[in-house]
C-alpha cells in the first residue's frame, strides 16, 4: 500500500466507502490534510479533516468528549491508513483497487 505523505490531501478510499455502504452522506465528500503516522501504531495515521471545527462545535458522538476534541485539535483524527487515499490517486477513485 502506498501511504500518503504529510501534507497530502486525503479522503476515504473508494473501496472502503463501497465496502461499508457509504455511497451518500458526509464520508464520501470528506477531505483533509494528512498529518503523519500515529506515534503508537504505524497502521494508523492522523488527519485534520476540513470540517473538524464544525464537528467539534456540534459536540455529537465522540466530539462530546472534551479530551477527544483536544486530541483531535492537537494531532488530527486517528484513521486506519487502509481506509484513506490521496485525493486523485487510483485508490481514491476506483472501486477495484
Amino acid at each position: 500500500m502506498n501511504n500518503p505523505n504529510p501534507g497530502d490531501r486525503v479522503g476515504y478510499a473508494a473501496k472502503f466507502l463501497r465496502n461499508t455502504g457509504q455511497f451518500t452522506g458526509a464520508a464520501p465528500q470528506m477531505r483533509g490534510t494528512y498529518v503523519g503516522p500515529d506515534k503508537h501504531n504505524d497502521k494508523f495515521g492522523r488527519v485534520h479533516w476540513d470540517d473538524e471545527a464544525e464537528r467539534i462545535a456540534a459536540g455529537q458522538g465522540n466530539y462530546a468528549e472534551a479530551d477527544y476534541c483536544e486530541d483531535v485539535r492537537l494531532n488530527g483524527s486517528l484513521v486506519f491508513l487502509g481506509n484513506i487515499a490521496r485525493v486523485g490517486s487510483p485508490r481514491f477513485a476506483l472501486n477495484d483497487l
